[in-house]
């Protein structure tokens, strides 16, 4: 076919038909299938490109490729992908480069997965089977702390080498080749590795004996090293200061005067010889004797001297005590030291469970307190004996105890639980709340509330706790004693507190009884006695207590939203939108308490009832400030209590209390008693 040298020129445009090509001269665009090209090249049906080719190169999407095939833009596979060996691939696998210029090629996701442990801290490894890597589980680092554990997923050492209980299979360490102490040398035959005055391990003669326990007798020195009873220590203090993890330090009978405060290290016992005759007395008056931490125990001992105000056993204050796991364990213990305190738990200085667990320790340490619970702090106490205690138990700040089959002789008060920690977090009430419920919703929570904590709602409101007489008067008749007005709270429907006068023989107030707390008080009311026919009018002020509720039940949270049962009912509606500050309760919670004689002072030589002692019984258990003992206890007439509103009168058969008088029992009692029946 000839050709012509000729340009093809098109001045004003193009038509081939009514749309089949169409070429727009004046915007310099084309349209296959299309009259209103808005592209260069506008194709409005299927086209097929034999090769589209710009320097040796493809490119869509791309007007200048810088690859063999250059897409710019999203691309759609209908048909087989294919590697470099021309295999499309299995259901599952993905691709992967098989190396700089080389290509690609199908593999499964299992061949590259790195992870395949997810163990916080595990220690990874490269497998035998396909090169790949792997997570140890019972290999760890902690890169916090900078410790190792083998066995153990929370190192407390360097070093940790842990065996699950029950496992004999693990667990053991094997040493092959020389093994140097921390001097660097290597131990002569039959030596053994052994604690240095500093704490270090060093090798020692040969053919010595070196086991886990410490001696401590009168006939020690502080300078021996304690491994046997020839080479005991003087001093419980000096065994603890070379004691570790492991140790039982074995104190002989005899008086042992000490540098308190003696700090007991982790997981190590103290264990005295004999109760009565293995006495421990502290030089520093007003200092704890012993600080306790991690798992140690302490059993077997008297602690005697002259008056102390510190504590006999207490975490230390520093905060040294740190994690606790195992709580310390006080066992068959006697304290006599006057006015000191037999424990002291305290939740501020230390971290974890902040508790301690006690089974049988007498305290006859007078003008003292058995045991203080404070600040998040918790206790397990069996058998714990009180006799002449200021407190026998109390818990403050948050401090929370179970108290099982001990009592209180004596003293001025025994279970005392009184205000509330610190706020743990905020809600806000979600529903609107009517006065009579005893349920709420509440909102903006970040964990779930739980038995155990107070709350109050919106604004912190009081009840009368009691009434004082600040002013006797005369000319009253306890057949026609005065009317006692208290004002009313000036909170939303508030209840107002009500009292009753108690007339002496002489004719004055001798008391004013609480007949009824009230609620919504801002401040406390004020108290009018009336008026006596003649003589002198009486007075008397009013105390007040924060009104907390406390929680039954609660769901878990929802989105924020949790709905709470309390153990009350609302005085007053509450608003959307009140503020819930939400804190742990000071609780005693006591079972099978036996009280006897509490009230009648500190002094045995006074507070026995042949020598004058009296009881109160107000003073048994004393919720205030928003804490709260919960109780079963049995009085020295035989009384028995559940709780402040129940009480059965051994010696008359009379059941009194507010809790029994809401009940039908009151009513049906009475007259199967009558009957001869069974309750």
């Amino acid at each position: 076919m000839a050709s012509v040298n000729k340009k093809f020129a098109v001045e004003k445009g193009l038509e081939v038909g009514d749309d089949a090509l169409v070429v727009d001269a004046d915007n310099n665009k084309t349209g296959i299938g299309k009259t209103n090209a808005k592209f260069g090249l506008d194709v409005a049906t299927t086209a097929n490109f034999d090769g589209i080719v710009a320097a040796g190169q493809v490119g869509i999407g791309s007007t200048q490729p810088t690859d063999d095939f250059d897409l710019v833009g999203d691309g759609k596979f209908g048909g087989k992908i294919k590697d470099n060996s021309g295999s499309a691939g299995t259901n599952g696998q993905v691709i992967i480069s098989t190396g700089n210029g080389s290509g690609v090629s199908w593999s499964t996701e299992a061949e590259i997965f790195t992870l395949a442990s997810d163990a916080n801290n595990s220690i990874q490894f490269k497998k035998a089977s396909n090169g790949k890597f792997q997570g140890a589980d019972n290999f760890v680092f902690d890169p916090t702390n900078k410790r190792v554990g083998i066995g153990s997923t929370l190192p407390e050492y360097l070093l940790q080498v842990a065996r699950a209980p029950g496992d004999s299979a693990n667990g053991f360490v094997q040493i092959g080749g020389t093994f140097l102490d921390s001097q660097g040398a290597v131990g002569a035959a039959k030596s053994i590795l052994a604690a240095s005055e500093t704490g270090e391990l060093v090798w020692v003669g040969a053919g010595a004996s070196i086991t886990n326990i410490l001696h401590v007798n009168e006939e020690g020195d502080d300078g021996f090293d304690g491994f046997t009873l020839k080479t005991a220590k003087r001093t419980i203090g000096a065994a603890c200061t070379i004691a570790s993890t492991g140790d039982i330090i074995k104190v002989s009978p005899g008086l042992y005067t000490e540098t308190n405060p003696v700090v007991v290290p982790n997981n190590v016992t103290i264990d005295g010889d004999d109760l009565r005759q293995t006495q421990v007395t502290p030089s520093n008056a007003g200092k704890d004797l012993f600080h306790v931490k991690n798992g140690t125990l302490i059993q077997n001992l008297s602690f005697v001297g002259a008056a102390n105000t510190g504590a006999i056993i207490a975490f230390p204050p520093d905060g040294s005590a740190g994690i606790i796991t195992q709580s310390p364990y006080v066992r068959n213990c006697t304290n006599f030291i006057p006015n000191s305190q037999g424990m002291k738990i305290d939740g501020s200085h230390a971290e974890g469970l902040k508790s301690m667990n006690v089974d049988s320790y007498t305290q006859y340490n007078q003008g003292g307190i058995g045991i203080t619970i404070s600040n998040n702090g918790y206790a397990q106490i069996v058998s714990v004996f009180t006799i002449c205690n200021s407190e026998a138990v109390t818990a403050i700040s948050g401090g929370q105890c179970d108290v099982n089959n001990s009592n209180a002789s004596f003293g001025t008060r025994a279970l005392v639980a009184s205000g509330v920690g610190t706020v743990s977090q905020t809600g806000a009430v979600a529903k609107v709340t009517v006065a009579g419920s005893n349920e709420v919703i509440i909102g903006s929570l970040t964990s779930r509330p739980f038995t155990g904590q107070a709350f109050y709602l919106g604004e912190l409101f009081n009840e009368v706790k009691s009434f004082s007489v600040t002013n006797a008067g005369s000319g009253y008749t306890s057949s026609n004693p005065p009317a006692v007005t208290i004002t009313a709270p000036t909170g939303s429907g508030g209840i107002t507190a009500s009292g009753v006068a108690v007339i002496s023989g002489f004719g004055s107030v001798t008391s004013v009884n609480v007949n009824a707390s009230g609620s919504q008080y801002r401040t406390a009311p004020t108290v009018t006695i009336a008026a006596p026919t003649s003589g002198v009018t009486a007075t008397a002020s009013a105390t007040i207590s924060p009104t907390y509720f406390t929680i039954n039940s609660a769901t878990p949270v929802t989105a924020g939203i949790s709905t709470i049962t309390i153990d009350q009912t609302l005085p007053a509606s509450v608003g959307i939108g009140s503020t819930v500050p939400f804190a742990k309760q000071s609780r005693i919670l006591a079972s099978s308490y036996t009280f006897e004689h509490v009230g009648s002072g500190t002094n045995i030589a006074t507070a026995q009832p042949s020598k004058g002692g009296v009881a109160i019984p107000a003073n048994q258990a004393v919720s205030e400030e928003g804490g709260k003992v919960i109780y079963t206890s049995t009085d020295e007439t035989g009384n028995f209590k559940v709780g402040d509103d129940f009480t059965i009168n051994q010696n008359t058969g009379d059941i009194t209390g507010d809790a029994f008088k809401k009940s039908i029992q009151s009513q049906l009692t009475p007259l199967i008693i009558a009957l001869g029946g069974n309750v």
